[in-house]
């Protein structure tokens, strides 16, 4: 089941695609129009089998923590990553 955040003053979501392993993670998080198109997708390419551990928005940038810690904020209407540091 892919889980959503909705996104304040849009029709649009953050999809969170769960990884296939059961443990609750998430392999990528795509910008969802209603029409069903993407309009963008982050998956954590520092490590190759990284997740995401955490996602949420904090007001126009949605903020994810990777397995391999490091805490990356995308600007939520471009997808743009506008920071990534690393937090162990």
């Amino acid at each position: 089941m892919v889980k959503s955040i909705e996104i304040p003053g849009s029709d649009d979501v953050l999809e969170l695609e769960p990884t296939s392993d059961g443990f609750g993670y998430v392999a990528s998080i795509t910008r969802r129009r209603p029409d069903g198109t993407a309009s963008w997708v982050a998956v954590p390419s520092i490590e190759p089998r990284d997740v995401w551990v955490s996602v949420r928005l904090d007001g126009s940038a949605a903020i994810a923590n990777s397995w391999s810690c490091y805490r990356v904020s995308f600007d939520v209407v471009s997808g743009t990553e506008t920071s990534r540091v690393f937090t162990k």
